[in-house]
């Protein structure tokens, strides 16, 4: 019992290991597997652009503070698609922002999928702006 036990247990931790991806920032690249990827800029702590390598802007992350829809939410805009959301339940933070963007399919191979793009945003809008 012992061993099917540990069977199961090295199976899921290393079907999690196979799927997930590894994604680090150092200084102002962002590297998935060891790969570098995308470009990231962070004006301040509040604003957060990620371009590609060639340096053109992808996408845009911003942190709204104390406003009068709440007292913290991110709203991210998709440059090229026109596309924006904004989110209060959902601490977004860069590396998250990537990883569900990267497990959604929505970045694949160091690029955003347009198709993919509006789909995410309609999964988490909460239209905090809006309301």
């Amino acid at each position: 019992m012992k061993r099917l036990f540990f069977l199961c247990l090295f199976a899921l931790v290393c079907s999690q290991k196979s799927f997930g991806q590894d994604v680090a920032f150092k200084k102002d690249v962002m590297t998935v597997d060891g790969k570098e990827c995308l470009k990231v800029d962070s004006h301040d702590a509040n604003h957060v652009s990620f371009m590609d390598l060639a340096g053109n802007e992808l996408f845009f992350l911003k942190f709204v503070h104390n406003s009068r829809y709440g007292l913290l939410y991110t709203k991210i805009t998709f440059l090229s698609q026109k596309l924006t959301f904004t989110c209060m339940s959902y601490g977004f933070t860069k590396k998250l922002l990537v990883k569900k963007l990267l497990a959604d399919g929505t970045l694949r191979d160091c690029a955003l999928v347009p198709a993919k793009v509006e789909s995410f945003v309609l999964k988490y809008d909460e239209n905090i702006e809006g309301r």
